[in-house]
C-alpha cells in the first residue's frame, strides 16, 4: 500500500477540545466531511498540537491552543486526562549497524507507537505518561563493494523509550535468536545519559530527531489558503518553504522556476488544470519585492500581474506546489476546493491521489463535488452526537449507506441531503 513511505496508521486521542474520544485508522489518501461546527477543525488541531510539540516544545504547543483550558473537552473538565496515542508505519529501511563480534548487525523499524498522557489542571498539567515503542527486527549486514547490505534476519524486538523521573530511559526486548549483550550498545548506552528538563516529553529531545516518528510530526504542513495575501507583492526576504495560508508564493516560485526540470514538471500540472495558462514568471521590483505573474493564450506577449488573476487560478497553483513541490510527511488542506470551478474538481482529486503515493493527505471540504469524485474507502464523516461531543465514522462501514448507494444514489447525494449520519 504505501511503497516505501511514512505514514501515520492509526490515531486515538482522549479529550481533546470538542473529542471525547477518538480511534482511527488512516490511509494515504483521507477526506474528513461534515456540517458547520462539526469538528472538523478541531481534528485539525489534532495535528496541528503533535508538530508544534515537535517543533517547539509541549509548553508552546500548549498555549498555542489556548493553554490548557481550551485544550481539553470543557464538557469533561479536569477530572479526565488528555491521551494521545500514535502508530506510525515506518518506511522500512534499515538503521544503525553495530560490529558485534565478527558479524555486523542491523536494526529494521517496522512501526513505532508514540503515546503521551497529561493530567490537565486549572492552568497547569502535569505528565503522566510519555513513552515511544519501536518494534524492530534484527538484521546480520554484509559489506558489497563499500555498501552495506541486507544479508538475513536473525530475529525480532521491541526499544521502549520512556519518562521516569525527569529522565529518558530505555528498555530493549528481543527473540532469543538475538545474541548480544544490551548494555552497550547504540543507542541504549547513549540514553541513559539523558536527562529531560521539567515540563518536556521525549519526542521534543534533540536525540529524537534522528529517529522517523519525530520528523513525521516535524513535517506536518497545514495549509488554509488566501488567495489575497499572493496578490501582493512579497519581500525578497521570505521562507523558501511554502506558508500555510501561501502569502509567500512568489518566493516559492521564483526558486522553483529557477530549476529547469521543475520548472517543467510544475508547468505541466498547471497545464493538466488549467489548459489556459501559457507560462508563469516572476517579477523582481527596485524595492526589492516579488510578484508573481501569469501569461495565458489570449495574450501571447503579456503577463498578468497576480494582482489581476482570479482567485480560483492562485489557489491551484499554490495547490500543486504544495502537493508535489513541498517535503512534508504529512500535508492537511482545509477546503482545498476553494474558489475552483465544479469542472475542475475531478482532476483535483485525481491530483491529490496521485501525490498521496509520496506523501499521506488530510483533506477537509464542505463540497460534495469533492465526495461525489473520491472513493468511498477514503471518506470520513465528522459530526456530534447527542451530548455535543464530536465523533468520527466511515460512511463505508455503515450498511445503511451501502443500500442507499445500491439503489443508485450517490455518496454526494446523501450528503447534501444530510443522509450520511443514518
Amino acid at each position: 500500500m504505501w511503497s516505501g513511505l511514512m505514514c501515520i496508521k492509526n490515531i486515538e486521542v482522549n479529550n481533546f477540545k470538542s473529542f471525547r474520544n477518538i480511534d482511527l485508522e488512516l490511509g494515504n489518501f483521507n477526506i474528513f466531511i461534515g456540517s458547520n461546527a462539526s469538528g472538523k477543525s478541531n481534528f485539525i488541531r489534532i495535528f496541528e498540537f503533535l508538530r508544534d510539540i515537535a517543533v517547539s516544545g509541549l509548553d508552546n504547543a500548549i498555549s498555542i491552543q489556548g493553554g490548557v483550558e481550551y485544550l481539553r473537552n470543557i464538557s469533561i473538565g479536569v477530572n479526565k486526562e488528555l491521551s494521545v496515542k500514535v502508530l506510525f508505519e515506518h518506511s522500512k529501511k534499515t538503521g544503525f549497524g553495530s560490529e558485534i563480534g565478527s558479524d555486523l548487525i542491523g536494526i529494521k523499524v517496522d512501526n513505532s507507537i508514540y503515546e503521551f498522557v497529561l493530567k490537565l489542571k486549572e492552568l497547569d498539567f502535569e505528565i503522566i505518561k510519555d513513552t515511544l515503542t519501536q518494534y524492530i527486527d534484527f538484521f546480520k549486514l554484509e559489506k558489497y563493494k563499500k555498501q552495506i547490505k541486507e544479508k538475513e534476519k536473525i530475529g525480532s524486538g521491541k526499544m521502549i523509550f520512556y519518562q521516569e523521573k525527569g529522565k529518558m530511559k530505555v528498555k530493549l526486548t528481543k527473540s532469543k535468536e538475538v545474541n548480544f549483550n544490551k548494555t552497550n550498545r547504540f543507542p541504549l548506552g547513549l540514553v541513559k545519559s539523558i536527562g529531560l528538563p521539567p515540563g518536556t516529553i521525549i519526542v521534543e529531545h534533540p536525540f529524537f530527531r534522528l529517529l522517523e516518528p519525530e520528523e513525521m510530526l516535524s513535517k506536518i504542513a497545514i495549509y488554509d489558503f488566501d488567495p489575497k495575501l499572493p496578490k501582493k507583492a512579497t519581500s525578497i526576504t521570505g521562507k523558501s518553504d511554502l506558508e500555510e495560508d501561501g502569502s509567500n508564493l512568489s518566493i516559492v516560485l521564483k526558486n522553483l522556476i529557477s530549476n529547469d526540470e521543475k520548472r517543467r514538471k510544475y508547468m505541466n500540472l498547471v497545464k493538466d488544470l488549467l489548459p489556459f495558462v501559457t507560462d508563469l514568471n516572476v517579477e523582481k521590483f527596485a524595492d526589492k519585492s516579488l510578484l508573481f505573474t501569469l501569461r495565458e493564450v489570449y495574450s501571447k506577449e503579456h503577463y498578468l500581474p497576480a494582482s489581476l488573476i482570479s482567485d480560483g487560478t492562485i489557489n491551484i497553483t499554490a495547490l500543486i506546489i504544495a502537493l508535489y513541490f513541498e517535503k512534508n510527511k504529512l500535508t492537511i488542506i482545509e477546503e482545498p476546493e476553494r474558489n475552483i470551478h465544479p469542472h475542475l474538481i475531478s482532476k483535483l482529486v485525481n491530483m491529490m491521489k496521485d501525490a498521496s503515493s509520496d506523501k499521506q493527505i488530510i483533506v477537509t471540504t464542505h463540497n460534495p463535488e469533492i465526495i461525489k469524485h473520491a472513493d468511498l474507502k477514503d471518506i470520513f464523516l465528522v459530526s456530534r452526537d447527542k451530548d455535543g461531543f464530536s465523533t468520527i465514522s466511515k460512511p463505508s462501514e455503515k450498511k445503511e449507506i451501502k443500500i442507499f448507494l445500491e439503489n443508485e444514489m450517490g455518496i454526494d447525494e446523501l450528503y447534501v441531503q444530510n443522509l450520511l449520519e443514518i
